[in-house]
């Protein structure tokens, strides 16, 4: 099975005042800071962008756009997209605003998915689950994504509460607490 290396990047992000996918950290867009570590994490057989449609040609890589029946649907829509559009492939997200992610990490999800093609991987820290730092797969991704959104729970929990998980612990395997946030706006890029 390919590992896709799937950056999620189809947010309006309204409390940043401006795309957070393109804007730009010591000179570099936040989309490249995670393409860099995913390439760093040797973990992906290629990296491809889950946007909306108006970012669809603001990349340097393939980009995936949400499905019509399911636009402005979140991460989740954005997972299904990609999940339809590559469904043989074991999907290493990360979502375009964690730019400080190690890519160790990701190479610790990918190794932990390759146990079982079935289980989701995912990424805690302490109490605190981050659903868009972890690995999603299964043969039945995309069609079980597709239920969870004609439910309208737009929810990742939601989500992987049905699924099965495996739950990596951040801290216990010494990642930096910085090393997980997510920029929202701009005080929290460090």
């Amino acid at each position: 099975m390919k590992t896709l290396g799937v950056i999620l990047a189809g947010g309006n992000s309204t409390r940043f005042g401006e795309d957070k996918s393109l804007y730009k950290i010591d000179g570099k867009p936040m989309v490249e800071h995670i393409a860099d570590i995913i390439k760093a994490s040797h973990a992906a057989d290629e990296i491809i962008v889950s946007t909306n449609s108006r970012l669809k040609t603001a990349f340097n890589y393939e980009t995936v756009t949400d499905d019509d029946r399911f636009t402005d649907k979140g991460p989740i829509g954005g997972l299904f997209a990609a999940a339809s559009a590559y469904p043989d492939s074991r999907l290493l997200v990360v979502s375009c605003d964690t730019p400080y992610v190690p890519a160790r990490w990701l190479r610790k999800l990918h190794d932990a998915a390759l146990a079982d093609s079935e289980t989701l991987v995912l990424t805690k820290e302490g109490d605190r689950i981050h659903p868009l730092i972890a690995v999603y797969q299964g043969q039945d991704l995309a069609e079980s994504l597709e239920a969870q959104l004609r439910t309208g729970r737009l929810s990742m929990k939601a989500f992987f509460e049905h699924r099965k998980t495996v739950i990596l612990d951040a801290k216990e395997n010494g990642v930096p607490k910085d090393a997980l946030v997510n920029i929202n706006r701009r005080t929290d890029i460090l």
